[in-house]
């Protein structure tokens, strides 16, 4: 290679800045027939899935090339977390994860493959995750208050169920326990299914997870939720009180789904994919769907605001995960 320095003439300025100002115009018309890969954490038929699948389905209007949905579980979202880590930065594979991978899997795992700062580039917020705590709806418990009294005096009723350990439900389900003042014990499970159908059968006295996972069953009277962790009650659940409401003021969650892309995607890829996100969103039809399944679709956030709700989440969740102890490889 020459170091000699390069200097250009007039006519091939000219070129260069129309190839340049073409390329940020429409940065992915490079590989039309190349896919864009939206991955999900999660399997397929899950609440995060279907939300993705109205995104892609909405998003086929923005883009020129096949848009499709890549779900990579496993490892509480750690493989998905991977496969972005390891895919070119060319604007043709995004992340849409919980911040419990930029922000719980570094508190927890010793041997983590992936650096959030180092590894990813932010894109936008999507949607707001609200957790619940349920319990079955055969049960005397019509509040929080009922319930924590009942959980004091059994110890079955004081069994908290969670889908999974070293997640930010398992640190919701602690830091709930821990300002109840009750003996509460904390019980994972593989998935939300698994975990319902032993609330359903009184196995545990109450479980933590996304409203998305209980919503229905409180709709249809199988399960009763009895708060909810955000700042104000929630439109799919306006009989249903906060965590602040019933006592509980700092058991208020901020949490949802933010997009990422891999490390040194250039700066018009980031930004033809915030402006596709932020105009997806702003349908109607996408946001009823996606508030159907229990999530709050966002308008869509700057990248800079991404990076400052990781910061925030991290400085809440910090010491909280540190007082429980729990670690893994």
């Amino acid at each position: 290679m020459s170091d000699q320095p390069f200097h250009l003439n007039r006519r091939q300025a000219i070129t260069y800045g129309a190839a340049a100002l073409a390329a940020t115009q429409a940065p992915f018309a490079q590989a039309s027939n190349v896919p864009v890969r939206f991955i999900v954490p999660f399997p397929a038929g899950g609440a995060a899935d279907v939300m993705g699948r109205v995104i892609v389905d909405a998003l086929k209007d923005e883009f020129t090339q096949p848009v499709i949905v890549d779900n990579r579980p496993g490892a509480s979202t750690r493989v998905a977390a991977e496969t972005l880590k390891n895919a070119a930065p060319d604007g043709n594979t995004v992340l849409m994860t919980l911040m419990d991978t930029m922000v719980i899997a570094p508190l927890v795992y010793n041997n983590l493959r992936y650096n959030p700062d180092k590894d990813f580039t932010p894109i936008t917020s999507v949607a707001e995750l609200t957790y619940g705590i349920a319990v079955n709806a055969s049960s005397p418990y019509k509040t929080l208050a009922d319930y924590v009294k009942a959980a004091k005096a059994d110890r079955q009723v004081a069994a908290v169920g969670v889908s999974g350990l070293g997640s930010v439900l398992h640190f919701v389900a602690y830091d709930f326990t821990r300002q109840s003042g009750a003996d509460m014990s904390i019980i994972p499970f593989q998935g939300g299914p698994v975990m319902v159908t032993n609330l359903m059968g009184n196995q545990i006295g109450s479980a933590v997870d996304g409203i998305g996972v209980f919503v229905e069953h409180h709709r249809n009277k199988k399960l009763r939720i009895l708060a909810v962790s955000s700042k104000q009650r929630v439109s799919q659940l306006p009989d249903v009180p906060t965590f602040t409401e019933s006592g509980y003021p700092s058991l208020v969650v901020e949490s949802g789904y933010s997009l990422y892309a891999p490390a040194n995607t250039p700066a018009n890829h980031v930004n033809r994919w915030n402006a596709a996100i932020r105009k997806v969103l702003a349908r109607p039809e996408v946001r009823q769907k996606i508030e159907t399944i229990g999530y709050v679709p966002l308008a869509g956030t700057t990248p800079e605001e991404v990076t400052q709700l990781r910061q925030r989440l991290n400085a809440h969740w910090a010491p909280i995960v540190k007082a429980t102890g729990y670690k893994s490889d």
